[in-house]
């Protein structure tokens, strides 16, 4: 019998369906693109929460799809109710030193979002953005699948689907995004090999369940024990005793009695005094890798799929929702016929920066928890601070240098602090955050298409020239003047679907459309 998908055709075809390829099928969906997800998990397991930090600059992604406080209210932990890092001896034992306002729980507060970090498992995230797909009736999930190979065509890229039971189908797509982990098939298919290392010994994570455990330094959303000889993080998944422990360097093999007994050790309690109910384990061997190519003309590696990183600074999730994003907003301004393959080749140039800054801090923080880790509250200070004050990173990371960003500055990027976000109009980076009314961010005025912000002394008719030249390039513009408290309010900015300014200046004629949107069409000026 002929399967009903046999000889399909869609737009986009997602492979995998975790942070990354829901991000994929959410950008696309956000600029009204179908896509079909396959993914060999029926139901998302909440027993392996994954990550646990969604950044701040996350959240205003989620924002942008209109589900951010969706997040939020599935989330059991709130930003308001903890915002502290302990390192203790034992968790019977006082805090040795900590950090306060860690991982942008209060960027919102302080002015440099439009939203705060939120503490959430990865399966939460999940869960709420299968259902924003949903809703949105253009990404069908096909779960139970997975694909199996692919063959480029001339017009698309041809994929082998396997179904649970076995039978196999043909779906041809326009585009492929390989959102499918550390072990993609889509990598391979490219020939693409990530290189990098591995930590010699396997760490081990655990969700328990432990009514009784109350750290004698109170509540905290990580407590990093370091005065045990099997050292260990812990911290709460809710508020009704269920918690993450991580354990350094056990191996693969530690079973269930073992991992009780070390836990144990980290609470500074018997095993029987302290109950615990071991729900689910999981080694994981901390990897630092890089896929030596991104892409092909038609497909793309999006998250784990191109680079791999140790979890430690929470960005890793983090960084395959970024991924998402770049590339989902790409796609769709080339379907939508006013982005050109410029735009896509810039994928790789763009991201592979980010995921380089991203590794090499995840290295550092892996480096500081390793053998020789700080035990000292001044040094302990001094190791681990990028690990939870990182919004010059997650809010900073800039595109400068893509051949689809230009204008004033473009050549000149700030040099990046992990810690410290400064914001900057400079070219490539993300527009800076600012409030237009209570709970009125600007960047919920921005367009899908560019957008261009206009001091309040512009010229009307450049703007209206400019806005033309959009119109006969086929560019989606949104015009919108800068809110008067803005500092920086000199420039033109042209500002892209993903909130990065894709270029600045004060002469509108020198802004070159055709480049910026990735086309090879000539731009028409303004006056002739």
């Amino acid at each position: 019998m002929t399967h009903p998908h046999n000889e399909a055709r869609t737009a986009v075809l997602i492979a995998g369906a975790g942070p990354a390829g829901l991000a994929a099928a959410s950008e696309l969906a956000h600029h009204g693109i179908r896509s079909v997800v396959v993914e060999p998990r029926r139901e998302v397991s909440h027993l392996r929460p994954r990550a646990k930090t969604t950044s701040a600059r996350t959240m205003e992604l989620f924002r942008r799809w209109g589900v951010a406080d969706a997040v939020r209210r599935a989330a059991p932990l709130s930003p308001a109710w903890c915002r502290r890092v302990v390192f203790c001896g034992t968790l019977a034992g006082e805090a040795i030193t900590e950090f306060q306002d860690v991982f942008g729980l209060g960027a919102a507060e302080h002015g440099l979002a439009a939203e705060s970090g939120q503490q959430v498992a990865q399966p939460v995230v999940e869960d709420v953005l299968r259902a924003h797909l949903a809703r949105t009736g253009l990404a069908e999930l096909r779960l139970g699948e997975r694909l199996s190979g692919f063959t480029a065509q001339p017009d698309g890229v041809a994929c082998e689907i396997v179904r649970a039971d076995g039978s196999t189908y043909r779906l041809v797509s326009e585009y492929l995004l390989g959102c499918d982990g550390g072990r993609s098939t889509v990598r391979d298919g490219i020939g693409a090999t990530l290189h990098g290392s591995s930590a010699p010994r396997a760490n081990l994570n655990a969700v328990i369940r432990a009514p009784s455990l109350r750290p004698a330094t109170g509540a905290a959303l990580h407590y990093w024990v370091v005065g045990t000889d099997v050292p260990g993080v812990v911290g709460p998944l809710d508020h009704d005793g269920t918690w993450w422990v991580t354990l350094a360097d056990v191996g693969e093999s530690a079973g269930t009695e073992r991992t009780v007994e070390l836990i144990a050790r980290l609470a500074g309690r018997s095993v029987a005094e302290l109950g615990i109910d071991v729900l689910s384990t999981d080694p994981w061997t901390p990897r630092m890798m890089l896929a030596d190519r991104f892409a092909t003309e038609r497909v793309f590696l999006v998250g784990e799929s191109a680079h791999v990183n140790p979890p430690l600074g929470g960005h890793g999730f983090n960084t395959c929702v970024g991924d998402a994003v770049n590339i989902g907003w790409k796609i769709a301004a080339v379907l939508r016929g006013w982005g050109g393959p410029g735009l896509l080749a810039a994928y790789e140039v763009e991201r592979r920066g980010v995921a380089e800054l991203t590794l090499a801090s995840a290295v550092r923080n892996l480096r500081a928890s390793g053998p020789d880790r700080a035990t000292t509250a001044e040094k302990i200070q001094e190791t681990k601070a990028e690990e939870f004050h990182s919004l010059g990173l997650v809010l900073g990371y800039t595109y400068a240098g893509s051949p689809v960003i230009a204008g004033d500055g473009a050549d000149g990027p700030p040099q990046l602090s992990v810690e410290s976000y400064v914001p900057t109009t400079l070219p490539g980076a993300r527009l800076p955050h600012s409030w237009v009314a209570p709970g009125h961010a600007l960047y919920d005025d921005l367009g899908r298409g560019m957008t261009l912000l206009r001091p309040p002394d512009s010229d009307a008719e450049a703007v209206a020239a400019f806005a033309e030249r959009a119109a006969d390039l086929g560019v989606p513009l949104t015009l919108l003047t800068f809110p008067t408290e803005t500092d920086s309010a000199r420039d033109y900015l042209l500002v892209r679907p993903d909130q990065h300014i894709a270029w600045r200046g004060r002469d509108l004629e020198s802004a070159d459309l055709s480049r910026l949107c990735g086309t090879t069409q000539p731009q028409r000026l303004a006056h002739g």
